[in-house]
């Protein structure tokens, strides 16, 4: 090949591959911060409308709106992330004193109420008994093992800082998204028409409808029932409630109910002696968080996305496990937009203008 030609191709391909590099590069830089990056363009996807609508009640103050905007987004999100993180790592010394003390004394006396109840005080006491020698010896053998693990949870409390971190920097790229929704908004027509054409911005619009029906549908239901859930906690004074609150979200969330949270409670509560509040948590969780899921929750999901609750389970699992605490809330809504693309692939007449 001569001089020329090959001057040519250089010429022709050397910008394409200068482009590739420096997006590599800069894949490359942004991949640690990828989960908060993806979680503040949800939020600002969800965000939008509301925005929209509080700016023109503002008369077009962009800056006031998005502040106001910024300010919803961090009390819903950073601040229960922040209280989350705290109360977990106070936790931690919590249950490694409890391993110590349940190794030299196992479990000690059934409390007075467990001894006083009729017919089956007595057998629930010898269980009591027998549960606490073999957990005594199960810790005094791999006490250490135990103690370990939650050493190491300890020094890797880290974890709940990059979870505070990834919702902090999520609520500011959705605040600058917003803030600057008609330039974003004029940008990404411009890309999906270049990607793509007309097929390309129905498919971006349905993503982005997915997106905003799935955290009103899912993660919008999960967070009703949890905040219910979580009064009838601080009402009742148990510990760590922050940490329950967390729990009955997930398990919100991939639709299998806190019931496993208020239930044990209760009975936590009884034998420790305030039967009151054991009955009040009882019935707030049985009557109370029930009406929010059975007649809020279908209100939400009938204007958000019908995602199978297995797909959602899934999505939080995966989630978790690929990009951590901050992965519960995002994987259902990327594996929502997944579902929702792949059946209006398969049926493009059904796709949105």
């Amino acid at each position: 090949m001569s001089d020329a030609p090959k001057a040519e191709l250089i010429e022709r391909f050397a910008p394409f591959g200068l482009v590739l590099s420096v997006l590599f590069v800069g894949l490359l830089t942004l991949y640690p911060l990828l989960p908060a990056i993806l979680w503040g363009i949800v939020l600002g996807i969800a965000v939008a409308p509301l925005h929209q609508r509080l700016l023109a009640r503002l008369g077009n103050r962009r800056a006031l709106a998005a502040a106001i905007t910024g300010l919803g987004l961090a009390l819903c999100f950073v601040v229960p992330a922040l209280g989350i993180a705290r109360a977990l790592a106070s936790f931690l010394p919590s249950a490694l004193n409890w391993v110590e003390r349940v190794a030299l004394a196992g479990l000690g006396k059934p409390p007075e109420p467990v001894l006083n109840l009729p017919l089956i005080g007595a057998s629930i006491a010898e269980l009591w008994h027998s549960l606490g020698t073999d957990l005594s010896s199960f810790t005094t053998h791999f006490g250490d093992e135990i103690k370990a693990i939650l050493v190491w949870f300890a020094y890797e409390s880290e974890v709940l800082g990059i979870f505070v971190f990834e919702f902090a920097i999520g609520v500011i790229l959705a605040v600058l998204l917003v803030y600057n929704f008609d330039r974003v908004t004029e940008l990404s027509h411009k890309f999906f028409d270049r990607l793509g054409g007309t097929f390309a911005r129905r498919m971006a619009a349905l993503s982005v409808q997915t997106t905003r029906q799935t955290v009103i549908g899912v993660l919008g239901a999960a967070l009703a029932q949890t905040l219910v859930a979580t009064l009838s906690y601080v009402i009742a004074g148990v510990p760590g409630a922050l940490i329950w609150a967390g729990i009955t979200f997930i398990l919100a969330l991939i639709q299998i109910g806190p019931a496993l949270v208020f239930v044990p409670m209760a009975i936590w509560l009884w034998i420790q002696g305030q039967p009151g509040m054991a009955i009040f948590v009882l019935v707030w969780g049985l009557i109370v968080v029930n009406i929010v899921d059975n007649i809020v929750r279908p209100l939400l999901v009938s204007k958000g996305t019908h995602v199978p609750a297995i797909l959602a389970f899934l999505g939080a699992l995966g989630g978790l496990v690929e990009w951590g605490l901050v992965g519960v809330f995002l994987g259902p809504v990327v594996v929502a937009v997944c579902y929702e693309m792949i059946l209006k692939w398969i049926e493009p007449d059904t796709l949105p203008d």
